[in-house]
């Protein structure tokens, strides 16, 4: 079902041409890597001549060691013209090699830069990436566009990076083209014209394969990424290492990776068709053109009107023009699918940003209100509406707590109101203005985050605490205090290094490794810290114990006091402290009130209550008894 909608989708064509996307590379080369520009226009002359020294050698030294007294008989010269032509040969070969030398030296040259310009658009890609609006990742188009970007960039064989060179070589070609051809005509015309006419026609089926690969690319990418992430990273990964031997999931696993073979194979199998039939009429073409070349070219010889220096001569220049003209059809099709995968990569940093990137208005300057005005939201490629017109209000300052069962739209709710996400319908407000009036940046600045999913820095403890890798911008005292407030100070102070020790050991086999409750006292440590107007905390004592529960909910209730504050939380016990709590259902809010109106009012929220503290009282009796 997956693949027959896929297939359905309308054919994709390059937004840019190949002219812009020229242009576009060569401002790149020219603020980059403008030597490779240089370099590349200087094979021109090197290739050339090397192709005159290959053309004009062998009949050269024919004539050299041989020469006719009658048709068909060859004999030796006086030992002067022997040695004449020794000399002779010696230093065309002799110039041939320093030829040979000097060219492999470029390309090595040419090599480097490629990859110099290549690892610039990789920074180009990752910089927009990292700066763009993260609702982005949601987006199914923009996850497409960024697979095409990996593959088109994956070395300096795409992405236009070898266009310098392509345009080199094309320019050598037809400098080739005219030389060869100059020699070729003097044979015959017809022999140049044959030899157009078969490349005319393997240029057209080049064209047919090459679009209708582009064509289907997505659908290749889209397997790729699967096999990989089952081969790659759930077979490799350290994460998925106990649960795929304590739950036997090598056969899924194995039956996964058949099915998707499967499929990649089929796709294989297209473009092997595609391939095979391009180079069978190729093949084709070329015996028939050529093969008629040659045939006049000895019957020429045949009638005495060639001598054998002179058939070798033309023999020469027609097998060079007839690679000389698949190579500028090779070189054009290179070109052309290089234009084709910058366009992609172009057309992949287009996705246009809604937040603010300009300037914005002053920021609240201390605890600020949120405003919700009939807001929905549903996750793209999703029939669910995980927020359906939601309205309240958070006063500045107030503590709110959000509860409710699993996928009640907790978590998308507070990415909504720091503008991780952006609602598709109604309004959000911070201190009464829209999110869309504030810098995007300075708007993200006044919150503090702690997420149920996070990712740390293989960098040292401190860092990660101040988010800066420049030591001299981290405040000790403060950071300590911080350590001390997020109950941290105990671990901190058993490790060698203290704060400078390396979290994980990817990078430093010295660092640490922290356990679930660990992280989330680190959270905390960051979050108090940065010291954020507003704090959200989605589920900060899932991995603690009971002690350390209570501590953190004495630090939060501390940070509180100074900001506007929300709660996510499935342990109900956790809210009682917090000004209001909303209970989230059915896309929208069921309850909401103090701790104390919600158990009056005898709603959803009460039975979860007195459900969850059963449990509660259940576990004490039977730790009691025991």
């Amino acid at each position: 079902m997956e693949r027959q909608k896929t297939q359905k989708e309308p054919k994709r064509r390059p937004k840019y041409g190949m002219f812009s996307c020229v242009a576009y590379i060569y401002r790149i080369l020219w603020r980059t890597e403008r030597g490779l520009v240089f370099t590349a226009i200087f094979t021109v002359p090197i290739s050339l001549a090397l192709s005159a020294l290959s053309l004009c050698t062998p009949p050269a030294i024919l004539r050299a060691l041989s020469q006719s007294r009658s048709p068909g008989i060859v004999a030796l010269a006086e030992p002067e013209k022997f040695l004449m032509a020794a000399q002779t040969i010696l230093g065309l070969l002799l110039v041939q090699l320093l030829l040979d030398l000097t060219n492999n030296v470029i390309a090595a040259k040419i090599q480097s830069s490629e990859n110099r310009v290549l690892a610039h658009l990789g920074h180009i890609w990752t910089k927009y990436v990292r700066e763009r609006d993260w609702y982005h990742d949601y987006n199914p188009e923009a996850r497409k566009a960024e697979e095409r970007v990996q593959q088109g960039t994956q070395n300096n064989y795409g992405a236009g990076v070898h266009f310098p060179m392509d345009f080199a070589n094309i320019l050598t070609q037809v400098l080739k083209f005219f030389l060869f051809g100059a020699v070729a005509s003097l044979l015959h015309p017809a022999v140049l014209l044959l030899l157009a006419l078969g490349c005319g026609l393997n240029a057209l089926m080049g064209k047919w394969e090459r679009r209708k690969n582009w064509e289907e690319r997505d659908i290749r990418n889209d397997l790729e990424k699967k096999i990989n992430y089952t081969t790659t990273y759930i077979s490799q990964n350290f994460h998925f290492a106990k649960d795929v031997r304590l739950y036997d999931m090598k056969p899924f696993l194995r039956d996964r990776l058949v099915c998707l073979f499967g499929r990649s194979e089929e796709e294989s199998r297209k473009r092997e068709y595609r391939s095979g039939l391009t180079a069978a009429v190729s093949f084709l073409v070329i015996l028939i053109r050529d093969g008629a070349a040659y045939l006049f070219l000895i019957h020429e010889a045949l009638t005495g009107k060639l001598d054998a220096a002179s058939f070798v001569l033309y023999f020469s220049a027609i097998t060079s023009l007839s690679g000389v003209m698949n190579n500028i059809l090779g070189m054009m099709n290179r070109v052309s699918e290089g234009a084709m995968q910058l366009s992609d990569f172009r057309e992949a940093m287009e996705f246009q940003d809604r937040l603010n990137r300009g300037p914005g208005i002053p920021l609240p300057g201390g605890p600020f209100s949120i405003e919700f005005k009939q807001v929905s939201y549903k996750y793209p490629e999703s029939d669910k509406q995980v927020l359906d017109h939601i309205s309240f209000r958070i006063e500045a300052g107030e503590k709110i707590a959000l509860v409710g069962l699993n996928g009640a739209g907790k978590t998308t709710l507070v990415r909504l109101m720091c503008g991780l996400l952006l609602p598709d319908e109604g309004e959000i407000l911070l201190d009464g203005h829209s999110l869309y009036e504030y810098n995007r940046d300075e708007m993200y600045s006044l919150f503090g985050f702690v997420p149920q999913g996070f990712n740390l820095l293989p960098a040292t403890l401190a860092q990660n605490i101040a988010c800066t890798m420049a030591e001299e911008e981290i405040d000790r005292d403060r950071m300590d205090s911080c350590i001390r407030q997020a109950g941290l100070s105990e671990k901190i102070a058993s490790l060698p290094r203290g704060a400078d020790t390396s979290l994980g050991r990817e990078l430093d086999r010295e660092g640490t490794e922290l356990s679930g409750g660990e992280t989330q006292k680190l959270l905390l440590a960051r979050l108090l810290y940065k010291d954020p107007p507003c704090i959200i905390l989605d589920e900060p004592t899932a991995a603690l114990d009971p002690i350390a529960e209570d501590r953190m909910y004495r630090s939060y209730n501390g940070i509180a006091a100074r900001a506007t504050s929300v709660f996510i939380s499935h342990r109900l016990a956790s809210t009682c402290f917090c000004d209001r709590i909303f209970l989230l259902e059915g896309a929208g809010i069921a309850e909401a009130g103090t701790h104390d109106e919600l158990m009056a009012a005898g709603g959803k929220y009460r039975d979860l209550f007195e459900l969850q503290s059963r449990y509660y009282r259940e576990e004490a009796e039977k730790h009691g008894g025991e």
